[in-house]
């Protein structure tokens, strides 16, 4: 929860747990544990998307070129809707289609879920080729990986390592002076904000394109690192 704290020397603001601050996957670290976004944040709205209007089109830029969605067909249906994925503490709808609308948190989740599956089915593959492979796939991967370190095992650390080499950091906007915000704050919120840019991308594109782009671009990447560093 963001507290915004007055004093006679001007504003200045801090972070503040809203519960008891509650470890995730993220490979041991922890980080403010939001409860329920419509009743912590505010809705999303047109004057401030109006206000940054021109670097929330740097960004889409940005996210294009870095990933190369071009190369594999994946669109961004409409652009007006994704750079909602941009704040992930104001809550907001997105429009897929003229029938279906989905929160920004929705998406959320989806996106995770579907970068998690990803990064652990390339991880089965990668080690397959063993006595105990089911249709090709290694179950016990994660047996064979002890000799690597911890971050390298999480999919959520390994998805953040890949959106700062992509160039992808400090893509998501706070309602924070971004001078003021720790990184490791920062990156959290990216995260957030990439998972449902992914979200969003599954919902508006046909599904092989997205599988053979999140393989390709995503977890191809994030193995390679994983083995090379």
């Amino acid at each position: 929860m963001l507290v915004l704290m007055k004093r006679s020397n001007g504003c200045f603001y801090r972070f503040l747990r809203r519960s008891v601050a509650q470890r995730n996957n993220t490979g041991g670290q922890t980080y403010i544990q939001l409860d329920n976004p419509t009743s912590y944040t505010q809705v999303l709205k047109e004057p401030l998307l109006k206000r940054q209007e021109l670097g929330n089109g740097a960004r889409v830029e940005n996210l294009q070129k870095s990933l190369e969605m071009n190369k594999y067909g994946v669109t961004l249906r409409d652009k007006a809707e994704i750079i909602k994925c941009f704040y992930p503490t104001k809550y907001s709808t997105l429009r897929v289609d003229q029938d279906r609308s989905y929160s920004n948190e929705h998406l959320e989740i989806e996106g995770r879920g579907l970068l998690h599956l990803v990064v652990k089915e390339t991880f089965m593959q990668l080690y397959k080729r063993t006595s105990k492979d089911v249709g090709k796939y290694d179950f016990n991967y994660g047996l064979k990986m002890g000799r690597l370190s911890s971050w390298k095992k999480k999919p959520a650390l390994l998805v953040r390592h890949f959106l700062k080499r992509k160039g992808l950091a400090k893509l998501a906007r706070l309602p924070i002076p971004q001078s003021q915000i720790p990184l490791r704050i920062q990156y959290v919120y990216d995260q957030r904000s990439f998972n449902a840019i992914i979200g969003y991308i599954a919902k508006t594109n046909d599904a092989q394109t997205v599988n053979e782009f999140l393989k390709a671009e995503i977890a191809k990447d994030i193995v390679q690192t994983m083995l090379t560093r």
